[in-house]
């Protein structure tokens, strides 16, 4: 890391300029933010592991309050603590800038960070990042995340093809890489079967739309044999539907 002295000594914004604090941390590039202990005793055991640690307080302007340099920048540093104050919530740039938020919380054993972090990811990255974000809930265990992307990647038909090799390849495992692509054999095996049989309609089928024709069009319908029901009257646009 680099050495402090050569770096401009700067206080971080709200919430984090308190000087009600009883601790610093002073990310990579100079800017310290006053933080609560209890509050980083209760997310972190590594942090609590550290404040047993003799502290060198003439690093601060306030004697009385003890410095933590730590490895990360600024905008990770402000990003984790959000993430670990009550009613704070940040906004990640990027899907990589929550990557680097993630490992900082993976470093700290910040599992509830951590968690928040993945829970943000998947809203603001789901829709143009969905197999990274697989391969990270696969990584973190979050299998709700994991089963949530996969559903988003039958998106892609030709996925398993060398064509749709994705950024987060190296971040899985061959394990969770199988898994995906299994998943996607088996929806697709039943997304053609819909076609052959209604029985995925359950009992209460015949209380539904699609076997009424819409008196303003005068149509009478048109008797279909479906190996599920036998024979059955359905609306013709209905009928249009299931023959395509």
């Amino acid at each position: 890391m680099e050495d402090t002295e050569d770096i401009a000594i700067v206080q971080a914004q709200a919430p984090f300029d308190d000087h009600n604090g009883d601790i610093i941390l002073r990310s990579a590039n100079g800017v310290e933010f006053h933080v609560f202990k209890l509050i980083l005793l209760l997310v972190s055991p590594v942090f609590k592991d550290m404040f047993t640690l003799p502290q060198n307080d003439s690093q601060s302007d306030v004697p009385s309050i003890p410095v933590i340099n730590v490895t990360e920048s600024s905008a990770t540093l402000e990003s984790l603590l959000l993430l670990c104050y009550p009613a704070t919530t940040p906004t990640f740039g990027s899907l990589d800038d929550a990557k680097v938020v993630m490992k900082a919380a993976s470093k700290y054993d910040m599992q509830m960070a951590l968690s928040r972090a993945g829970d943000l990811a998947m809203a603001q990255f789901l829709p143009t990042h969905f197999l990274e974000l697989y391969a990270l809930s696969c990584r973190f265990g979050w299998s709700h995340h994991a089963q949530t992307a996969a559903t988003r990647a039958l998106e892609i038909k030709d996925l398993g093809r060398p064509s749709s090799m994705f950024n987060g390849m190296r971040e899985i495992t061959a394990l969770d890489y199988h898994r995906l692509l299994e998943y996607h054999r088996k929806c697709g095996i039943a997304a053609q079967a819909v076609g052959g049989s209604l029985s995925w309609l359950g009992s209460s089928y015949r209380h539904m739309q699609m076997w009424r024709e819409c008196i303003c069009r005068g149509g009478m319908g048109i008797v279909i044999l479906q190996a599920d029901f036998g024979n059955m009257k359905v609306a013709s646009w209905f009928h249009e539907l299931y023959s395509m």
